[in-house]
């Protein structure tokens, strides 16, 4: 059967206790990939989502694009992050069991403003490789995913670098859009793309690959955790439950590490 990797972008939020709850009760493992300021906002929510048996990783201290800023602060939004997270799993008595990261919005910092599929411009290629190597000396790498099969991650070059991609985007941040991408202007559009066998990916031309439920390959499924979408939550997770696919469980997540 198909496996899904759940990841969750820009936690904690306001009720981020009550998502971590919601999925323990389901027993759906996730990474919470996590902004720095926000652990710091509400540090006894993360740790006790730690105690759950999820996982904390890196998604910057204040959710810049990368392409936007100096490689210094690029610098410092990974290590003041990696830094907080530390001091989180030391306050919740746990053994940190991962150093993984992803950048914000995709954005690589090396100015293609997270379309990964495109064309380097000149130099741009070099500077992403600046920041990929501050994430390796920081012992970022990705967990191998031998099931994630799709061949237009290998063509970019994706596996190669330290931080972690993403397969499939539910995109439920669309509603949230003046002029909402793909027309997803609503939960139930949001739920009838999850449905659809080869839905299209924001990100661009994916070498035209059948993909998600037209697909064999194993996921690594994006969602987020925004206010707008709070209300939302439930009802994709609840969703998701219905779709031909399994979870990864905690202990795979963990013993995948790169």
């Amino acid at each position: 059967m198909k496996k899904v990797y759940l990841t969750i972008d820009d936690s904690p939020g306001t009720q981020f206790t009550q998502k971590v709850n919601l999925l323990a009760k389901h027993n759906i493992p996730a990474v919470f990939f996590c902004i720095g300021e926000l652990i710091e906002k509400y540090p006894a929510a993360v740790v006790d989502s730690i105690h759950k048996g999820f996982i904390i990783a890196n998604h910057s201290y204040t959710h810049p694009a990368f392409s936007k800023i100096s490689l210094e602060q690029a610098k410092e939004e990974i290590y003041k992050t990696d830094q907080i997270i530390e001091g989180i799993y030391q306050t919740a008595g746990v053994k940190r069991p991962a150093k993984w990261f992803r950048f914000p919005y995709g954005d690589k910092g090396d100015f293609r403003n997270g379309k990964v599929f495109s064309i380097f411009k000149q130099g741009s290629r070099k500077r992403g490789a600046t920041i990929q190597k501050m994430l390796r000396e920081l012992g970022y790498e990705q967990p191998a995913m031998d099931g994630v099969t799709y061949r237009y991650m290998q063509k970019a070059k994706l596996w190669d670098d330290a931080d972690w991609a993403w397969t499939f985007d539910i995109m439920e941040w669309a509603v949230e859009m003046e002029k909402p991408v793909q027309g997803l202007y609503n939960l139930d559009k949001v739920l009838q793309r999850l449905k659809t066998k080869n839905p299209r990916d924001c990100r661009g031309f994916l070498m035209g690959e059948n993909r998600w439920l037209s697909s064999p390959s194993d996921e690594i499924l994006l969602l987020h955790d925004h206010e707008a979408t709070n209300e939302d939550f439930a009802t994709i997770i609840n969703y998701l439950r219905t779709l031909p696919f399994s979870f990864v469980s905690f202990d795979q997540f963990t013993q995948t590490e790169a």
